[in-house]
């Protein structure tokens, strides 16, 4: 079973459950039978989105070339001389070094907790041999033991610029992944002789064109002093009201990575991220962990939120518990339901993204839900998107999923996925399928895993929408023409997962944290304890109305290859069906003893 994970910015923590307490609304007496489809004159005006861009070989600094490329150039070189002569030969070989220092501070209740800085340099080694049609990395039909599976394993490489020491890490490494590679290809032949029928697209893609880039290497610069003096001050001011645990955290990371292949390319790139955290917690009366976490990103240190800003995101997550402690449990659901932009990048993330990522449609183990539906209607008409990891900013925000070339080689680019409605292309990686024989620059990965096509920056766009206002008027119609008691508006999410593979049903789940009941009146309640569930097609086709307004997503994605950075950035959807089931409440008691008398703000 094959499980991915979004973890996200601006909401809870990856799979955190509401609150709880009792239901207040009535059932309906008469539940209405599914209604057909709902034709909404929308006005056609699109969604408000305005982007800037950094094009992959923009900031070119071939001057600022690292000896170290040098290095893996000439022992590419020497290896693929050695491995073609081979009784079984290689007809690819790549090397990726990555060296990344993480510094992580971390205050909890007005004290510092965690106080870590770490440096490591990891290489992968990418040895493929037969040739691109068939070789060592392609899948088993019942791949039972995960005999072809590629070793999860980090090389270590020295620091500084030996090139004896460089080299021998390198030749060792290689060495390990050239005897794994045999090994593989021996079972994929075996495996292809019993098969009745072959698979038609080749296992690589070659890439014609070199690619060869230099960016300048950047260092990272704080204050570490005044940033734990920082932490501290909003640790202690986010324990306030039914706040028990308040945290405030930073990662800063400071991020080179070169690569070289035998196909010629050479890219040496280097960038900073940072990350700020803002997180409060309680445990309610009935046992369920509740927290809010409102979280920032920046390409520095120096992006990351002043202090006003820093009150603000705890006045929001502190204002929210407080809210979510009181609220009641909700109970399972089927009706109308508004998505908010944040809570619909997330749900377009999960129910589409991953679906479209190109080695998905070759995995006969998965479930392969648009392998067929390429040119056929799967959304609105009004209804388009595209990943772009060349977006730097949207709307003023900078994007979590910006980068210039993937962990294969090949630059960036945008990728239409739907246009108007129709599906139009998948997000590929270095792995062809039919009809997509080339890769769009997606091929992503944590250092020690192999790569495969994953999201960069999701975003969709409308041609028609309405005002947010609108959105919620639209809802109260659609819950009157339902007979429905009340209607849903999610506005913030924790994050989510789905399934992918054949042998569980092609689900996806939402997580929650922010979610309101809507009466035909116009009142809101708000309820905890819940999940967004369905099936992705359906979902999708249940899309009736967009907001002009767009917001974005930031976060972090789990799945095969690791956990990579992405954003999704949507408007808020109006949706004619959504299924909301019972979270899970663990038969848990809130502490037996009282806390601590909570601290006075610091001056």
């Amino acid at each position: 079973m094959r499980w991915i994970f979004l973890l996200g910015a601006a909401a809870g923590l990856l799979g955190c459950p509401g609150n709880g307490g009792t239901p207040t609304a009535k059932p309906d007496p008469k539940p209405p039978l599914l209604t057909a489809e709902i034709k909404l004159e929308l006005p056609s005006i699109p969604s408000k989105i305005e982007t800037t861009k950094s094009q992959p070989t923009e900031n070119n600094a071939p001057g600022k070339r690292s000896p170290i490329l040098d290095i893996m150039k000439a022992e590419t070189e020497r290896q693929m001389a050695a491995l073609r002569k081979q009784k079984d030969p290689a007809h690819y070989l790549a090397y990726q070094l990555v060296e990344q220092r993480v510094v992580s501070l971390e205050a909890e209740g007005g004290a510092l907790i965690t106080d870590s800085d770490d440096t490591a340099r990891n290489l992968d080694v990418e040895v493929r041999v037969g040739d691109p049609m068939l070789d060592s990395t392609r899948d088993l039909a019942s791949d039972d033991n995960g005999l072809n599976s590629p070793l999860t394993r980090r090389g270590v490489v020295p620091f500084g610029e030996d090139k004896l020491a460089i080299s021998n890490a390198m030749w060792l490494e290689t060495d390990r992944r050239y005897r794994e590679a045999v090994t593989a290809l021996g079972y994929v032949r075996q495996d292809q002789s019993t098969l009745s029928k072959r698979a038609t697209a080749p296992d690589f893609a070659p890439q014609p064109t070199p690619e060869v880039y230099v960016e300048a290497p950047v260092t990272l610069a704080f204050d570490k002093q005044q940033w734990v003096d920082r932490l501290k001050r909003c640790s202690a001011k986010a324990l306030k009201g039914t706040a028990t645990r308040g945290t405030c955290g930073v990662v800063f990371q400071q991020n080179t990575a070169w690569f070289v292949n035998s196909e010629g390319s050479q890219i040496q790139l280097s960038w900073t991220n940072a990350q700020m955290s803002v997180s409060v917690g309680v445990k309610a009366e009935d046992g369920m962990s509740l927290s809010r976490l409102e979280q920032r990103f920046g390409r520095q240190p120096g992006d990351l939120p002043a202090d006003a800003d820093v009150d603000k995101m705890i006045a929001t997550v502190t204002s929210e518990l407080d809210a979510l402690h009181d609220a009641p449990l909700a109970e399972p659901y089927v009706g109308p339901a508004i998505l908010e932009g944040r809570a619909a990048g997330v749900f377009f993330h999960e129910v589409f993204g991953h679906r479209i990522e190109g080695h998905r449609q070759k995995d006969k183990t998965g479930g392969q839900t648009f392998a067929s539906y390429v040119g056929k209607d799967i959304a609105p008409e009004w209804l388009s998107v595209y990943d772009d990891p060349m977006i730097v900013t949207l709307n003023g925000m900078q994007l979590n999923g910006f980068y210039r070339f993937d962990d294969e080689g090949v630059r960036a680019q945008k990728v239409p996925l739907i246009d108007r409605g129709k599906l139009v292309g998948f997000v590929m990686g270095r792995n062809p399928i039919k009809g997509f024989m080339t890769s769009n620059g997606h091929g992503r990965r944590s250092p020690g895993l192999p790569p495969v096509a994953r999201q960069g920056n999701l975003v969709v766009e409308v041609d028609k929408s309405v005002p947010r206002a609108d959105l919620e008027k639209l809802l109260v119609e659609e819950i009157k023409k339902q007979r429905r008691p009340y209607g849903m508006i999610f506005t913030d999410i924790s994050g989510g997962f789905t399934n992918t593979s054949a042998f569980a049903p092609q689900a996806f789940k939402v997580n929650p944290v922010m979610a309101y009941k809507l009466f035909p009146d116009g009142k809101r309640e708000l309820v905890r304890g819940i999940d967004i569930s369905g099936t992705p097609l359906v979902a999708l086709q249940s899309i009736r109305a967009a907001s002009r307004e767009v917001e974005t997503f930031n976060g972090v994605c789990g799945a095969e290859s690791g956990w990579v950075p992405v954003s999704a950035s949507s408007p808020s959807l109006l949706l004619e069906k959504l299924e909301i089931e019972k979270g899970f409440v663990p038969p848990d008691r809130p502490p037996v003893l009282q806390p601590p008398s909570i601290r006075k703000e610091a001056p």
